[in-house]
């Protein structure tokens, strides 16, 4: 039987994404910024996100970019455009190079869903530089305005991190985003809050297993009730959980449930009771966890 270590590894293997993601991803981008680069003053089209973090898992993670344009075609003379003005732009110009395709707006990106990966495009602009050279942007806050963030920056501080937790931060993020997929309905936290926490509290320092780890992350979003987490880096401000207030209740509801049984399963195992861990960690997998 295997144990309950390799049943994560093996859980992460499935997870990992294709090894031609990379290629698709490329030639997507491509397509987008040859229409972006006709409507706008483009800067760049970054990719960011999961997958510039390297926590991005197959099958289920959507692909961030940044469309960085410039500053005056934000500006409205003294004033900036609504944030709402600029992602209603962006789609109309997608949805007519890509009319045979799924394009709509949510509160801070236009996804554009091709058939072979999701798309979800952030337009951004310039705002300044951090005091060690990181660039800042203003993207949309989700309400109409725009708020700063600094993808370079915090990517470094998460890999840093990483690295100081043996790999595992980035490990147990992806197991997370996996957990969030499996419930039903979706969890619908924020992978950048997850992997924030994972980084700020030191949740996988240390000599501890997956499951230690997996526990640790879902202790902390419980006993943070889901709240917005302050950004350590002092860039983006608050970095929120869920997207809407009302969405609160039912993340935290699964936190709390999928917490019990990850405790319950850890206190199996070090009881030697690996066949009651096991059935408990597929209760918090609703079913998806490696035998």
């Amino acid at each position: 039987m295997m144990t309950i270590a390799d049943s994560f590894q093996d859980l992460l293997a499935s997870i990992e994404p294709s090894s031609t993601i990379g290629d698709t991803a490329a030639g997507r981008i491509r397509s987008i910024r040859s229409r972006l680069e006709q409507a706008f003053d483009l800067k760049k089209l970054e990719t960011v996100g999961s997958y510039s973090r390297g926590t991005f898992i197959r099958n289920s993670s959507d692909l961030d970019v940044f469309a960085v344009i410039s500053r005056d075609d934000v500006r409205w003379g003294s004033e900036y455009k609504s944030s709402t003005t600029i992602l209603n732009r962006i789609r109309e110009e997608l949805e007519d190079r890509f009319w045979n395709t799924s394009v709509y707006r949510n509160a801070q990106a236009v996804v554009v869903g091709f058939n072979d990966c999701t798309v979800d495009v952030v337009p951004a602009f310039f705002s300044r530089t951090t005091e060690r050279g990181w660039p800042v942007y203003y993207m949309p806050d989700g309400a109409g305005g725009w708020m700063e963030t600094s993808p370079g920056l915090h990517n470094a501080y998460i890999r840093q991190e990483d690295i100081a937790a043996a790999g595992k931060l980035r490990g147990t993020a992806r197991l997370l985003k996996f957990w969030r997929q499996c419930r039903s309905p979706d969890v619908p936290i924020s992978s950048f809050h997850i992997e924030m926490i994972l980084a700020s509290e030191g949740v996988c320092k240390g000599a501890k297993s997956y499951a230690i780890c997996a526990l640790g992350i879902l202790q902390r979003l419980a006993d943070r009730g889901c709240r917005a987490l302050q950004d350590p880096l002092r860039v983006s401000g608050y970095i929120s959980a869920v997207r809407t207030e009302n969405q609160i209740a039912g993340a935290l509801a699964s936190v709390r449930y999928s917490r019990d049984h990850a405790a319950a399963a850890v206190a199996a195992a070090n009881s030697g009771d690996v066949a009651e861990a096991r059935r408990q960690w597929d209760i918090v997998f609703n079913g998806a966890f490696p035998w």
